[in-house]
């Protein structure tokens, strides 16, 4: 479940629209012209999605570039967050005295 703390990966929203879509990995990786591995680790969450590949599914889902960058972007500031032990309502606490 989503959550400020928790996003989802770009991988399992991609996911989900293939599944919605009835599109496979594969057929989405022939019309981007990547091979199928590629569409599986960026679904299994092991790659992330660039700004290149954004522009690509967005077009051949007819989606956004803007709704893979925010997504990844959410995951990847998440994970620094863990990583550095902070949430993100350590950044909206009153700084007045």
């Amino acid at each position: 479940m989503w959550t400020p703390q928790n996003p989802s990966h770009p991988g399992e929203i991609l996911k989900f629209y293939l599944e919605e879509l009835a599109i496979s990995q594969s057929a989405l990786a022939e019309k981007l012209g990547c091979k199928p591995p590629k569409i599986n680790e960026i679904c299994t969450g092991k790659r992330g999605i660039t700004a290149e590949m954004a522009i690509q599914i967005a077009d051949a889902l007819g989606t956004t570039p803007q709704l893979w960058m925010n997504a990844q972007m959410n995951w990847d500031l998440a994970q620094a967050m863990k990583k550095a032990g902070k949430k993100p309502a350590d950044y909206y606490k009153s700084k007045a005295g």
